[in-house]
């Protein structure tokens, strides 16, 4: 593309002294909440996005180890409004009242032309003792973490398409389609799939290493039932409503996810953010429009088309192709590529705003050394390459593992209580080092936490990562037709009953349980098991992952329990009538 457009010649300007330390290609929550740590800490930092704010983005489901992390982040950082972000109640109370409460993670299994099987269903509940997750409005909360960069000392340039970026020994030369070029000594681009540094460096891996395969097409609507009003009532008998969290739909192929902003007494955003993941060696793109495969696919399932009945699309439905990409090379002299810049999976297990967190922690303080030092060497970098490319694999191998078992409610019923296992010790190890270094701002208590991050956060504990190896290997041997998923199924059930790190009161391996809900006394029973009875190592884990971070649950620094106590009140039929949103006449 010509260079017309500039009022300076980009030749002229390299070599220049850098104006800013930082450059940030892309002002999504990635982008923003990087920018606003290093400002905040004294670097000068521009953004430059090609569009502009408000403006619709996925990743709308956050998860406890997210929240934890951001926790940390904020921390570690000194960005307190990051904090606000962990909690449905503190984002409603200050950010945004169209977010939308995600108290547990819904599972149902579908079977084409049938009816849905009560016992054919799983259900993680967040547990009440720690916090309550979000569905974050993106539109809304991207909006707001820019403006807080813009607050601690950001520049912004919205409207700016950047066509190329130019490295040399002294800095970075990001170059717009319009507009004079921009010198920083490092360039971090958060923009996304489309990656200015991706394509300038031919970073994509072409075929990508990724094993799994998928396609997505998603949209936001309105008149989406709650699933529970669309069957009997009491049918599943669950802890939470599966409108009050993320609810997935499951079928051989694919899954579908509902994710609603309008799922609590004091709701004011009618939207439900929908969409639909499929293989398509399994499910073919048809030469349709989108909503019309959308309309088509659900009519095949009897108890998922009726929620869907009379619910609208208000903006363009998306249709994508493969969604799986990965790139050979993440970090070089003067340059990162973050979170969906680098690469992606799928949705599934909401997992990207984790992955994202978990680099801006790990590239943040990395950055800010490097430009007190002006020290811009890609070795000080090389630990964000190795986090991103682990953390890409991690979630590969955890989704293609997980769609391999859709072929079977009995393999999914086993590998939901692995994915379940990894999701609570890896939470207990973000507890624990979050508490640690609220008692000590001591970045050494982190080192674990840092080590074992590449690999999912999942303890390096010998037995628990063999396990998870053994069950990837047999998962993968039914995907490869040389096993039979119920005898792969059985074998991984077996294998979690004789595991003695597995924590007893969550039932995991218990093929008729459930729901992995988090009582107050299956808590008491976890905690007695952890110091009676569960191997040393993983006893201190749960024992320290539970209690550290439970002495904070009344602090106010973490918790707004005044926004919490008028969101109870909300549900109560009278006396919280005041603090609901009126119903439309």
């Amino acid at each position: 593309m010509p260079r017309t457009s500039h009022t300076t010649d980009p030749a002229s300007v390299r070599g220049d002294r850098p104006r800013y330390d930082v450059a940030v290609l892309g002002s999504g929550l990635a982008g923003s909440t990087l920018a606003a740590c290093l400002a905040r800490n004294g670097a000068k930092v521009l953004i430059l996005d090609a569009g502009s704010h408000p403006r619709f983005a996925i990743g709308e489901s956050t998860i406890p180890y997210t929240s934890m992390m951001m926790r940390l982040v904020s921390e570690r950082y000194g960005v307190p409004e990051i904090k606000w972000l962990t909690t449905f109640e503190s984002t409603q109370a200050k950010i945004s009242t169209n977010c939308g409460v995600k108290r547990n993670f819904g599972f149902l299994y579908h079977r084409e032309g049938a009816k849905q099987n009560p016992l054919e269903t799983s259900e993680f509940p967040i547990p009440k003792i720690t916090h309550t997750e979000n569905h974050f409005y993106r539109q809304d909360t991207d909006a707001w973490m820019l403006s807080v960069a813009v607050k601690y000392g950001a520049e912004v340039k919205q409207q700016t398409r950047v066509q190329d970026v130019e490295i040399d020994d002294d800095g970075v030369t990001v170059i717009p389609e319009h507009g004079d070029p921009v010198r920083a000594k490092f360039v971090v681009d958060a923009s996304g799939f489309r990656s200015p540094l991706a394509q300038k460096f031919d970073l994509r891996e072409e075929p990508s290493r990724l094993r799994h395969h998928s396609r997505s097409l998603f949209t936001h609507m309105v008149g989406v039932k709650p699933y529970e009003a669309t069957v009997p009532k009491g049918v599943h008998d669950n802890p939470s409503p599966w409108s009050e969290g993320t609810l997935h739909h499951m079928f051989h192929g694919g899954w579908m996810w509902v994710i609603p902003f309008d799922n609590h007494p004091r709701a004011t955003n009618p939207l439900c953010s929908v969409g639909l993941n499929l293989d398509p060696r399994i499910h073919p793109k048809p030469d349709c429009p989108p909503e019309e495969e959308f309309r088509r696919f659900i009519a095949k399932y009897p108890d998922i088309a009726p929620q869907f009945e009379g619910a609208r699309a208000v903006r363009d439905w998306v249709s994508t192709g493969r969604l799986q990409y990965s790139s050979k090379q993440t970090v070089g002299y003067r340059w990162c590529l973050t979170s969906h810049a680098a690469g992606f999976v799928d949705a599934l297990f909401s997992r990207g705003l984790s992955n994202t967190m978990e680099i801006i922690h790990a590239l943040g303080w990395r950055l800010l050394d490097a430009i007190k030092d002006d020290d811009f060497s890609p070795e000080r970098f090389a630990y964000v390459q190795e986090l991103e490319q682990g953390l890409l694999d991690f979630n590969d191998d955890l989704v293609a593992n997980a769609y391999t078992s859709f072929q079977s409610w009995h393999l999914w019923n086993a590998w939901f209580r692995v994915w379940s296992l990894g999701q609570i010790l890896a939470t207990f190890e973000i507890n624990r080092a979050y508490a640690r270094f609220l008692d000590r701002h001591d970045p050494a208590v982190l080192a674990r936490l840092e080590r074992q991050a590449p690999d999912g956060a999942i303890p390096d504990y010998a037995p628990a990562r063999e396990l998870l190896k053994k069950v990837g290997e047999l998962t993968q041997s039914v995907q490869a037709g040389d096993a039979d998923p119920r005898a792969v199924a059985d074998e991984i059930l077996q294998r979690l009953r004789a595991a003695d790190f597995v924590p007893p009161a969550f039932g995991l391996a218990d093929p008729d349980n459930h729901w992995t809900d988090a009582s107050t006394l299956k808590v008491l029973s976890t905690l007695k098991w952890a110091k009676k009875t569960a191997p040393v190592e993983i006893g201190d884990l749960v024992y320290e992952g539970l209690t550290l971070f439970i002495r904070k649950r009344f602090d106010r620094e973490e918790f707004d329990l005044k926004e919490e106590a008028k969101h109870i009140v909300a549900r109560w039929p009278l006396v919280g009538k005041p603090l609901r949103v009126p119903l439309p006449k």
